[in-house]
């Protein structure tokens, strides 16, 4: 894999990006942003050059299919329904929508590359992915800023640092982005607040989004440029492993214990319903001395002589019980005779 690295467009070479995996930067804010809409749910996101363009896009949408965003001047556009900042998305506003979204981007330098992404820090590591996904080599374009240069040195770094299996040459351009990159290794936020961009952005009130931009890794969604807009690439979803390394299945296991609530045989006196303990022990249900079973005594205690009753004479404290017959059939004789005879019968 060869990692090469443009920081101007203009000097993008057909030759060098036609089979290789094009990573298109441009942090403030048009890459970032048009990662958000994705993150959000939007059906796809075109990047076009000029108002003009996004509303003839717009236009031949279906009614409520589409939404305009653009920026001019780091401000939203009159009529549009968005911005150009990261933090205007949503998913109430954006989901399932195709935004046409107006925005000064490098796209039309690569109109010869078949496999072109956006990147920008808040999907560094699905970037990374896509990356090796694609076993082409990695070429990275930069819109022209400092932090597009440091955000294409932190990717090359990252490659060449953690591929031991695949061999990586780094172009000499790309050497030069990691040595751009290194210096402000764990201070984004001051790169972005001492380039020109991000000055004119703080003197606009946007300065919350660079504290957003340099969220590393904080969404899971990669663009993907497909016919005629950038789609969110569908990503293969990660096994779960066990601590052996085995991957887990989502079917319950054998032996697993299942716990019942109801009684399996409500009607059966094998199987007690719900509630008969705690009848025995208001007395609804004979007692246990009572079942003909022999209990010990206690020690030195004598059991009572058995009373003689005279004809007809009841024991004291003695309450009636209705001795239940048999549970009556489901279906009566009649029912059972006239089906199976009719079985019999029934002709061949």
């Amino acid at each position: 894999m060869k990692i090469t690295v443009y920081f101007d467009p203009k000097n993008v070479k057909t030759t060098v990006i036609q089979n290789a995996t094009v990573v298109l930067v441009d942090v403030l804010r048009a890459t970032t942003t048009a990662a958000m809409y994705l993150y959000h749910g939007a059906a796809g996101v075109m990047l076009c050059p000029d108002p003009g363009t996004a509303k003839k896009a717009f236009e031949k949408l279906k009614r409520g299919e589409g939404l305009l965003a653009g920026e001019r001047d780091w401000e939203k556009i009159p009529g549009f329904h968005l911005g150009g900042s990261p933090l205007d998305s949503s998913r109430e506003k954006v989901k399932d929508r195709i935004i046409c979204f107006s925005t000064p981007t490098p796209l039309k330098h690569l109109k010869d590359a078949k496999y072109i992404t956006l990147g920008s820090f808040i999907n560094l590591n699905e970037v990374y992915d896509s990356c090796l996904r694609g076993k082409r080599d990695v070429v990275i374009v930069c819109a022209g800023g400092p932090e597009d240069s440091a955000f294409a040195g932190m990717l090359a770094d990252f490659l060449q640092s953690t591929l031991i299996s695949t061999p990586i040459v780094l172009a000499e351009s790309a050497k030069d982005a990691i040595a751009l990159y290194k210096p402000w290794q764990g201070r984004l936020i001051d790169l972005l607040t001492e380039s020109p961009e991000g000055k004119s952005l703080i003197q606009k009130g946007f300065a919350k989004d660079l504290e957003h931009c340099v969220k590393v890794n904080k969404i899971s969604a990669v663009p993907f440029f497909k016919d005629t807009m950038f789609e969110k690439e569908d990503t293969p979803k990660p096994r779960k492993l066990d601590d052996q390394g085995r991957s887990k299945s989502s079917a319950p296991q054998k032996g697993k214990s299942i716990k019942v609530t109801v009684p399996l045989f409500p009607k059966n006196p094998e199987h007690p319903v719900p509630g008969m303990e705690k009848a025995a022990k208001k007395g609804a249900l004979p007692d246990k001395k009572q079942d003909g079973k022999k209990h010990p005594e206690k020690k030195g205690e004598k059991a009572p002589p058995p009373a003689i009753l005279k004809k007809g004479e009841k024991v004291p404290g003695e309450k009636k019980t209705k001795v239940k017959g048999p549970p009556k059939p489901m279906f009566s004789k009649k029912t059972i005779a006239t089906a199976v005879v009719k079985m019999i019968k029934k002709p061949r």
